[in-house]
């Protein structure tokens, strides 16, 4: 370290890390790949449990985490290894929520007061996307916001990217977490060159398309419903095919996509592997698909993941679904001690893997637990729709739940609207709203109301980057029109 960065008393952020150290603990991507990736599970325990303890111990002196656990009947010294996790209470963003409304603006769970932030080390600021409610602010102190580019990194490693590669990061640079931390794996650990256009509202479509063909772009990060878009406006306003890129490989979130049919579709316009992967605003990406593409690699190095009963919080069985609660082996700030991410999720593969690692794979990530809507009993998941929407070709693949009340003769009665757009030109729609009907009955539980829209019209898109909105809730306006 030059001399004149030892001797500064300001913060500088190339102080803040023993980088040694740093690296020691999580190696880079090629080293983390031939090692960690294929840890024995035996090993992996070990490691974990070496963590989990260091992060308990801190956790004692976090008011946030002190008071819940001595809530709880817990004292320092009862936790004394991985098998007391069951014993420390889950907690979820609703907590969190509660904590920075009583301690402003971050909360008790960064562990920092308000009064020190200028004698820490430097500190970022990003927020949850805002999608089920204001956005969330979390502090990163320096080796967490590292592990934020790291993990992702490792990612995008196993899925082949390169040094030399050119990434375009559809996601911007903003107060949303996704595209610094894709900037972050390619610039600090991959060599890999940032291509930082943003989301279509920063870049137009036509304009991302033609930086691509300018620049080389042969790895793009965004979601599936972007990369649709972006094909059609590249055949619609420039004549031309995507596949003329020549792109290496697709990074993405596929989401509930169990039968495949949304990644084969994006594949088929873009000629190239899409691969899936899974991360949060506070986790940062934690789980992806190798090139096996089949599962979801927990990174078991990095956290302890549990799936657990959306009710009772207690564990579900492997292979069954359930909210799954977090445990970061590494972020110091915040602690992340069995955070409920009320993601619903569940293990599809445990054992030695076709690329030789024991981390557990997850199946495709289900849906939220806290955007589900009850209709007439049956808890319904607006992510549930996917495969019938896209299972007629007259569809576009977008769709939006609407939930709405209905009265007639002082009887109430909850009804599921789905809308349902579809392509321009496609022909006869006769018997398309039944077909989905039906089809969406199986896969739902409840046979819904389906709208067709026109292509275009449905306004799914409220997330900064892209993140389709899939539900409404309409039940405060009481209407007098009965179902048919």
């Amino acid at each position: 370290m030059p001399k004149v960065a030892r001797n500064s008393r300001l913060p500088l952020y190339v102080n803040s890390i023993d980088w040694e150290s740093f690296f020691e603990q999580t190696p880079p991507p090629d080293v983390w790949y031939e090692t960690n990736f294929r840890w024995s599970r035996d090993q992996l325990r070990a490691y974990q449990n070496h963590h989990f303890m260091q992060r308990v111990a801190e956790a004692w002196d976090n008011a946030f985490y002190s008071r819940r656990w001595r809530a709880a009947g817990l004292e320092p010294g009862d936790i004394r290894s991985l098998d007391d996790l069951h014993k420390i209470p889950i907690f979820n963003s609703e907590d969190v929520k509660d904590s920075i409304a009583a301690r402003p603006p971050f909360g008790e769970v960064c562990g920092i007061d308000a009064a020190a932030y200028s004698r820490q080390h430097p500190l970022k600021m990003q927020t949850s996307s805002g999608t089920t409610g204001l956005p969330r602010p979390t502090l990163f102190g320096s080796k967490d916001w590292e592990y934020n580019g790291l993990f992702i990194a490792r990612e995008l490693y196993a899925q082949g990217g390169r040094p030399g590669d050119r990434l375009q990061i559809t996601g911007t640079l903003s107060l949303s977490n996704m595209g610094w931390a894709y900037y972050q794996a390619a610039h600090h650990y991959l060599g890999i060159v940032p291509i930082t256009t943003g989301s279509g509202v920063v870049t137009p479509s036509r304009r991302q398309l033609e930086y691509a063909l300018q620049l080389g772009t042969n790895i793009w990060t965004s979601f599936p419903e972007y990369m649709t878009q972006l094909a059609h406006v590249c055949q619609k306003e420039l004549g031309r095919s995507v596949r003329e890129l020549g792109t290496k490989l697709i990074t993405t979130y596929l989401g509930p996509d169990l039968d495949n049919s949304l990644r084969n579709y994006v594949e088929e316009l873009w000629g190239c592997p899409v691969y899936d992967n899974y991360g949060t605003h506070e986790t940062g990406g934690v789980a992806f698909e190798g090139e096996d593409k089949d599962g979801l690699y927990l990174m078991e190095d990095a956290a302890v993941f549990e799936f657990v009963d959306t009710d009772t919080l207690q564990p579900v069985a492997t292979g069954e679904a359930g909210d799954l609660t977090f445990t970061h082996l590494h972020r110091q700030i915040p602690l992340l001690i069995r955070y409920n991410l009320r993601d619903l999720a569940r293990i599809k593969y445990e054992g030695t893997s076709p690329l030789g690692s024991n981390f557990r794979r997850m199946d495709k990530f289900l849906g939220r637990s806290d955007q589900m809507v009850k209709i007439r009993g049956t808890n319904v998941y607006p992510m549930g729709c996917l495969r019938a929407v896209r299972s007629d070709s007259r569809t576009t693949g977008e769709w939006l739940c609407i939930a709405r009340r209905f009265e007639q003769n002082g009887v109430l009665r909850d009804e599921l609207v789905v809308r349902v757009e579809v392509k321009s030109g496609s022909g006869s729609l006769e018997g398309l709203d039944e077909f989905l009907a039906e089809r969406l009955r199986a896969d739902l539980g409840i046979k819904p109301l389906i709208e067709l829209a026109p292509e275009g019209e449905l306004d799914t898109n409220v997330g900064r980057e892209g993140k389709p909105r899939r539900l409404i809730d309409e039940r405060h306006i009481v209407r007098s029109v009965q179902r048919s």
